[in-house]
């Protein structure tokens, strides 16, 4: 940690391809923050120019009573505490007026207000540490190089990453040890996963919580909490304000958003939960939908303990679910339903007999043919498809 007896000061750079270097964001922070945190103290910005004496600027950015100041580029984010700590104690105990780095500058803060004229110019770029930002490629190659910075940290600490060239963490992220994380993965913001958690291939994860033991496959999960030893993916979509009990299960396919899923439940394939809460041990069926928007506004549902939601069912907000409640597979619920009720939403079920009307399946062979036979046919391309025993030969390969 750099002392606060420096001013810190960053040269905001501006590139004809790259335009204002300084605001480009690489891993969870913009390359002046990036270049900044090497003062290890607060810090101020002011714009860089090779034609125009920045002398004047500088002086109005410096407190004068503090007997140092270093000059950073906002193009080289690699710069770290260590090497700007060396340089200040070089300076000080060299007794000269001012140090110059492969990209920067370290000053006596009153030889600033001494001399009349301080043009910045860049030197020969050398040192890796120093590298600087001047094009896309150049971006990039730093970015690997910070990338690997963040990894090796967390490596160090006891996170065991399987693949360092297929995992992207930000620097705000906190992983507790014992976590694994696998390849292909993207951890952003200020997520914070909690030991003994797996993150498998595939996942997108931002600002979130997740619990230890918890298990992400191939998911994207965004401002939310995953509670212990519950499993998530593959494929699911946990939008944001969601709250995920302990032992749940959240399968492929399922959308959660808004809502708080109680401890134990299970919404395992191709659902949407939505502005909802859900009592613990609850099961969602496949297909259900919690219709919480009528094209104006959002409501919310409210379900109870032990409640079973059969496969295909829509849950139409506002509505409250009792606790130990089923709901019949393929019901349509829109109002309230009784501890311990079966509620039953559906249409009555008709059978129409000898329906001539379908064009995939032949009619009986007793019963009059007024488009002749038809048969399931496969054409050259593969698709299978009904034609009349007429056409068959000539379409396709054959019955089947």
């Amino acid at each position: 940690m750099i002392d606060l007896g420096i001013n810190g000061v960053v040269l905001r750079i501006k590139d004809k391809s790259l335009g204002d270097v300084g605001e480009i964001s690489a891993f969870g922070k913009t390359l002046i923050d990036w270049v900044g945190g090497a003062f290890g103290a607060p810090f101020k910005t002011i714009e860089h120019s090779q034609v125009i004496d920045c002398c004047e600027k500088l002086r109005a950015a410096v407190d004068r009573t503090r007997p140092i100041t270093v000059v950073l580029y906002c193009d080289t984010p690699l710069v770290t505490s260590k090497t700007v700590a060396a340089a200040v104690k070089q300076l000080r105990e060299s007794g000269q007026n001012m140090l110059k780095l492969p990209r920067g500058f370290v000053f006596k803060t009153e030889h600033l207000f001494e001399v009349n004229s301080l043009y910045l110019e860049a030197p020969v770029v050398s040192d890796h540490e120093f590298a600087t930002v001047s094009d896309g490629e150049a971006l990039s190659r730093i970015s690997d190089a910070m990338r690997r910075r963040i990894l090796r940290f967390h490596s160090s600490n006891g996170v065991r990453i399987t693949d360092f060239y297929n995992t992207y963490i930000d620097c705000d992220v906190v992983l507790g040890a014992g976590v694994t994380i696998e390849p292909y993965n993207f951890i952003k913001g200020k997520t914070v996963i909690k030991s003994g958690a797996t993150i498998m291939p595939g996942n997108y994860i931002e600002n979130c919580i997740i619990n230890s033991g918890a298990r992400i496959d191939s998911s994207r999960l965004y401002n939310s909490v995953i509670g212990e030893r519950t499993k998530v993916g593959p494929f699911a979509y946990i939008r944001p304000d969601t709250v995920i009990g302990s032992d749940c299960r959240i399968g492929d396919y399922v959308e959660l958003k808004n809502c708080v899923i109680g401890a134990g439940c299970k919404v395992s394939h191709l659902s949407y939960v939505g502005d909802a809460e859900l009592g613990d041990e609850c099961n969602v069926g496949c297909g259900v939908v919690f219709a919480n928007y009528d094209g104006k506004n959002k409501y919310r549902s409210i379900v109870g303990k032990r409640v079973f939601i059969g496969s295909n069912a829509n849950i139409v907000a506002p509505v409250v679910i009792a606790d130990r409640s089923f709901i019949a597979a393929g019901s349509t619920i829109t109002k309230a339903v009784p501890e311990q009720a079966l509620a039953i939403a559906r249409a009555r079920q008709s059978v129409i007999p000898d329906w001539q009307g379908n064009m995939y399946a032949p009619p009986s062979a007793a019963k009059t043919e007024p488009r002749g036979a038809f048969n399931l046919v496969q054409y050259d391309n593969g698709i299978i498809d009904a034609s009349s025993s007429g056409n068959a030969d000539k379409r396709g390969d054959g019955d089947i």
